[in-house]
């Protein structure tokens, strides 16, 4: 019996300290090792496929500023001062480096890497309706080089690099976002651009240094001195970079183009599906045609109403080139593993293919024909205080500074000195321009595993989501 019990106490013994020493082992163990998966140089985290996004652009032509925007001098509202508003010619803060049959600039396909990007609540409002711009400049790639023009006499975005904005409100924010559902009564423009910074999804700001696959409308900023082109305003987008051995993409569609006509009828510019709105007769230009008609109804009617500016916004639906995904060369075993998720608006389809020896996915992104984009909602207008406009028009004019309201009190005098106190009265009340909800989704940025594509009724974006590639 003692001799039983003692047996069975040194096995006891025995099983327990082997399981301590396994815990122990398994403990002090190192972790999984990194180590060179593939050879030769890194791929990109995000590119354009590249013949294809060639045959999306076509033919690159070389543009002057005087074709593009009307003249190669003083630049966009600047102009006015020099030549008056009846004599403008730059009737178009973005040119249409190849303006399509309705006027509205051809868009165009670049992959790359940002070398520089951020984003405020300053720029001209008129043709601002979702707040303040994103901004980066990309060093593209060799076939998108002739992207890069400089129509201007002197030298702005540097040679090889490819300036791109999207305004602020166009990116994905959170759902719960007061602002995607309703915005602050008579909220000021400077006011409506600060809220649109704040409650983007995490992961979908760009980074410095990120790769990247953008399309966008090819135009030439008319408003700055060097005349410089650029992809603005942003339709698709899709950046990325390692995250801890992984590639991790972040990508969205925005549906919203600036048209830059504008018309009285306030009730228009949310009719995105109705194209006819942009050729009527009373859609115009905001310079000289919008102001010098504003003008001439007040001095007829002696309406003391604020000044309305309300753009027509137009849509886009020209899905992207397929893009690939490709994990970096490093990982922790030979698998390829990769994950992603997406919402999309009803009519989107996204599929993928995985090259598994290559550790690459390719997207393809079809706008099928039950596809309709939405018009923004929750139209208002926002109050511009003239002295904030002029702060931000400074920018544009010659010497640093310009005074719209006494441009416009002079210009309009001139042709009819008698309504000098009826305008005074007008240009003393704050100008209006057209805001609306930002965009919100309802995509977790979680980056995790599985694979998943969902569809929204209630997104406004056509799509929008987070790709993860990596070997494990």
């Amino acid at each position: 019996m003692f001799k039983n019990k003692s047996k069975i106490k040194a096995l006891t013994i025995t099983v327990f300290a082997l399981m301590v020493s396994a815990l122990m082992t398994a403990c002090s163990s190192s972790p999984a090792q990194v180590t060179t998966i593939r050879k030769g140089p890194a791929l990109p985290a995000v590119s354009f496929v590249t013949t294809q996004a060639e045959s999306f652009n076509g033919p690159i032509p070389t543009q002057n500023a005087t074709t593009v925007c009307g003249r190669n001098q003083y630049g966009f509202i600047a102009e006015i001062q020099h030549v008056g508003i009846l004599n403008t010619k730059i009737t178009k803060h973005y040119g249409p480096m190849i303006p399509l049959a309705n006027g509205m600039p051809k868009q165009m396909e670049a992959s790359g890497t940002i070398v520089d990007g951020s984003g405020g609540n300053v720029d001209l409002p008129f043709d601002h309706s979702f707040g303040g711009d994103f901004s980066m400049d990309v060093a593209v790639q060799k076939p998108y080089l002739k992207l890069h023009q400089k129509l201007g006499a002197i030298q702005g975005v540097p040679p090889g690099e490819v300036h791109m904005e999207i305004q602020m409100g166009e990116m994905p924010h959170f759902s719960t976002d007061p602002t995607v559902s309703k915005l602050p009564a008579n909220i000021s423009w400077p006011d409506y651009a600060t809220n649109a910074e704040s409650s983007i999804l995490p992961g979908f700001i760009p980074q410095n240094g990120d790769s990247t696959a953008i399309e966008g409308d090819w135009v030439t900023d008319c408003g700055h001195p060097d005349f410089h082109s650029e992809l603005h305003e942003m339709t698709f987008m899709a950046y990325g970079h390692d995250q801890n051995n992984a590639s991790v993409v972040h990508t969205f569609y925005n549906p919203y183009l600036p048209s830059e006509l504008y018309n009285p009828n306030t009730a228009l510019s949310s009719q995105i599906n109705n194209p006819k709105n942009l050729t009527l007769s009373s859609t115009v230009p905001l310079v000289p045609n919008f102001l010098v008609n504003k003008v001439v109804n007040i001095a007829e009617t002696h309406s003391t109403a604020p000044i309305s500016v309300p753009m027509l916004v137009a849509p886009s639906n020209v899905a992207p080139s397929p893009f690939t995904v490709c994990a970096p060369n490093k990982g922790t075993g030979h698998n390829f593993s990769l994950s992603y998720d997406f919402v999309t608006r009803p009519g989107v389809k996204i599929s993928e293919s995985a090259n598994n020896t290559l550790g690459c996915a390719t997207f393809t992104v079809k706008f099928t024909s039950s596809f309709k984009n939405v018009p923004p909602k929750g139209q208002t207008e926002c109050p511009v205080p003239w002295s904030w406009l002029n702060q931000n028009a400074a920018g544009y004019a010659v010497g640093g500074t310009i005074n719209l309201q006494s441009t416009i009190l002079n210009d309009a005098t001139a042709v009819f000195p008698s309504s000098k106190s009826v305008f005074s009265q007008v240009l003393n009340k704050e100008m209006r321009v057209n805001c609306y909800d930002v965009l919100g989704t309802s995509l977790s940025p979680t980056i995790g595993g599985g694979q998943t594509i969902s569809t929204s009724e209630s997104q406004i974006l056509p799509f929008v989501g987070w790709i993860k590639a990596e070997w494990n």
